[in-house]
């Protein structure tokens, strides 16, 4: 409810009687309809294992998210979009995999086209590993960082090209 303080008219001023608390719309705890966030902790301790990291410290040291994080996933809590993308990368899983456990689905296996010998630049090979990016969106930043190579090597004296 306002109530006017002051005068009124277009020059009025407005003073709040109740507070509005919106906290609750931008809580990361609360889950959205549809996620099931324990689903999601077992399949990523039932992948680990069966990838013969039985200690979550291992997994930790390995994918660069802390124990706690890592923790926090396995035990059905929310964690950031980021840290489903390293771990569906670490586990072995395509893309979206994770997003598709929270909605009951099944994940999916990750495709040949992220394995580390397929690009000898790591630019290109960063981006084939992206988590999220379609494969057509892949393939055509590939294609965008390989002509301004190009083009800026062309432009480059002979003595600074790359080799």
């Amino acid at each position: 409810m306002l109530r006017i303080v002051g005068q009124s008219g277009p020059y009025a001023r407005y003073d709040c009687c109740e507070a509005l608390d919106s906290s609750d719309f931008f809580r990361q705890d609360v889950p959205m309809a549809g996620e099931n966030w324990e689903r999601l902790g077992d399949y990523v301790v039932a992948r680990r294992t069966a990838l013969g990291m039985r200690d979550r410290r291992a997994f930790a040291a390995a994918t660069g998210v802390t124990d706690r994080t890592l923790g926090k996933l396995e035990n059905g809590s929310r964690v950031s979009a980021s840290t489903l993308g390293v771990v569906e990368n670490h586990l072995g899983w395509a893309p979206g995999s994770c997003r598709r456990i929270l909605a009951g689905g099944e994940p999916a296996a990750a495709s040949a086209r992220g394995s580390p010998d397929q690009y000898q630049d790591p630019t290109l090979q960063h981006i084939a590993e992206t988590p999220g990016l379609p494969p057509e969106v892949v393939r055509g930043l590939i294609a965008l960082a390989r002509t301004w190579r190009e083009q800026r090597d062309e432009d480059q004296p002979p003595e600074r090209r790359r080799a």
